[in-house]
């Protein structure tokens, strides 16, 4: 059965409606990811190595199978639009009345309504407190406000299998499959989605090797577990311990990875110890705290690890980054398991955050998270997922995670709580 494959892109400032080709808009995208790496301190031709044409994208969706569309997300003149182009470049526009600060502002009140089970696990500022119970009612309107808002195409996108997100100002940080597509049916039902880093990396992904893939597989041979580090008494920050971390990276070890792994836990799991060889790995899998920042998203974005003599106990946006300065990673799927990795500060070129810094350091996939969910049930949804992985397929790792989803809520808990918090950040590997 052949595929179908949506593609969602945004970040873009001007569109259709008003005439402009899709040449345009690639030049808008182009000045506005420019923006993106050099307010992280990169000099602005890192985001071009070359020209983009429309024919390298169109290039990557045939190498898709079955009928390929492009949905660009963008927000001008206190308006969102919304534009769905096919494959032979029809198109249908939606435009609709919203202030920039207003979604973003409901987008944030999204995230808080699934977060405001977990709200005693994520890290937190010595002496703060956060109460949501006055607000609750607010929260679940913004969600299914969106619900309505981000997905006007609902009887045309039921046809595909697929979503490659590219998204602006912080619509990345949206769980798209809890969104519902009909009335009992959410989206995850009917396909699976990634999100993509900019219009320039489907250039990369149409002229990337079959290097990922081993007789249809998608496997690895060296990872990196870190679980559960003995976290630092922080003059700042308290961290809940999170001993669930560590029964979920050991059982993925078991079921995946009876050799060629390194694992770090307690006390051993130190910055200084992850980033020595972190380039040789393919998998990177942290199972540990992180905050994400909206005001100084490079400095104080950080995964939490042991107190370390040799530095700092924080590895912050800003420092994975600038690994590419020494080694590229060489991962292809880095998974984050800690609370908000999929946060930061919104701009017209999406998200600055962890997730962003490592694909800007190398990495082809991130899975990210939104918020944190019960150890023992990440535990449960990542077995699925990497049992999922290993028999691989087209649309590697999103379909793995969209199986897992599917599996878990069909055989443990239907709440997207519990199942909707993770999404990968990357463009699906294809054509093998």
């Amino acid at each position: 059965m052949k595929r179908q494959i949506l593609i969602i892109a945004s970040s873009l400032i001007s569109f259709f409606i008003n005439g402009q080709s899709l040449e345009e808009l690639v030049e808008l995208h182009k000045r506005n990811l420019s923006r993106l790496y050099m307010s992280r301190g990169l000099p602005e031709d890192w985001v071009m190595t070359g020209e983009v044409a429309i024919e390298d994208i169109t290039y990557l969706l045939d190498n898709y199978s079955g009928r390929v569309g492009v949905l660009i997300y963008s927000h001008s003149n206190d308006s969102l639009i919304v534009t769905l182009v096919d494959r032979e470049g029809k198109t249908n526009s939606a435009k609709l009345a919203i202030a920039r600060d207003s979604l973003v502002q409901h987008i944030e009140q999204a995230n808080l309504w699934f977060s405001r089970h977990s709200m005693t696990r994520f890290p937190s500022l010595r002496g703060a407190s956060l109460s949501l119970d006055d607000n609750l009612s607010e929260l679940n309107n913004s969600f299914r406000f969106l619900n309505n808002l981000m997905l006007p195409f609902n009887d045309l996108i039921i046809g595909f299998d697929h979503l490659i997100i590219i998204p602006t100002l912080n619509i990345a940080t949206l769980p798209f499959a809890a969104f519902k597509i009909q009335k009992d049916r959410f989206l995850i039902d009917q396909l699976s989605y990634s999100i993509a880093p900019s219009l320039f990396e489907l250039k990369v992904s149409a002229h990337r090797s079959e290097e990922y893939f081993e007789d249809g597989t998608y496997s690895f041979k060296k990872a990196l577990f870190v679980a559960n580090p003995r976290y630092p008494d922080d003059a700042d920050w308290v961290f809940p311990n999170l001993p669930g971390t560590e029964r979920e990276v050991n059982a993925i070890i078991k079921d995946h990875f009876p050799s060629a792994y390194d694992k770090l836990e307690h006390e051993l799991a130190k910055v200084s110890a992850v980033t020595r060889d972190i380039c040789s790995y393919d998998l990177l899998y942290f199972a540990t705290h992180g905050v994400a920042s909206s005001t100084n998203p490079l400095d104080e974005s950080f995964l939490v690890f042991a107190k370390d003599e040799e530095g700092p106990s924080f590895l912050t946006a800003r420092m994975i980054q600038e690994l590419r300065n020494t080694c590229m990673l060489r991962a292809k799927l880095v998974v984050l398991s800690a609370c908000q990795t999929g946060l930061g500060m919104e701009h017209e070129g999406g998200v600055i955050g962890l997730a962003r810094a490592f694909q800007i350091a190398g990495a082809k996939h991130v899975m990210m998270s939104m918020w944190s969910i019960e150890d023992t049930e990440t535990a449960k949804l990542m077995r699925f997922f990497f049992n999922f992985l290993n028999e691989g397929g087209e649309m590697m790792p999103h379909e793995a995670l969209r199986a897992a989803m599917i599996k878990y809520r069909n055989e443990i808990n239907n709440d997207p709580y519990f199942w909707a918090s993770f999404s990968i950040f990357g463009v699906p590997e294809h054509g093998f």
